[in-house]
């Protein structure tokens, strides 16, 4: 009998898992960007981008890990690097939606505070416009009787 002494590449399915969620990441990256921004919108939070880039790690990670042990086996390491650049990209992109909602957000925050203080005074002027006119108005009858 004749036995192989071949050792079979491990990392594969590793590699394979990477580029996979990679791949989703990239390309359901403008709808969770849209879901994101309205949310933030509505005045919610920012999580589902947290998770999107969590999970464009995970297959960033898994990427590097299938290529890792594909080059100890002696494998072929294309679709693991793949991976590994889809991922890369996702998450620069996912990491550039999080952070711009949030300096959004913050920008919203002090434009709402200043519009309040605005206001206040607009209607504390309009309130004082308001008395001055009708003390004219009360003297002049005054006057006239």
């Amino acid at each position: 009998m004749e036995q192989s002494t071949q050792q079979t590449p491990q990392g594969k399915g590793m590699a394979v898992a990477g580029f996979v969620i990679s791949l989703v990441g990239l390309v359901l990256y403008f709808i969770i960007a849209g879901i994101v921004a309205l949310q933030a919108l509505a005045g919610g939070g920012y999580g589902l981008g947290i998770f999107w880039l969590l999970l464009c790690l995970a297959g960033t990670g898994l990427s590097v890990m299938g290529m890792m042990k594909l080059g100890k086996t002696g494998g072929k390491k294309g679709l693991s690097i793949a991976g590994m650049i889809i991922g890369i990209v996702a998450v620069i992109l996912t990491l550039l939606l999080v952070m711009g909602i949030s300096k959004a957000q913050q920008a919203g925050d002090e434009f709402g505070a200043k519009f309040k203080d605005a206001m206040e005074t607009g209607m504390q002027q309009m309130g004082d416009s308001l008395a001055t006119g009708i003390q004219n108005a009360a003297d002049s009858l005054s006057e006239v009787k």
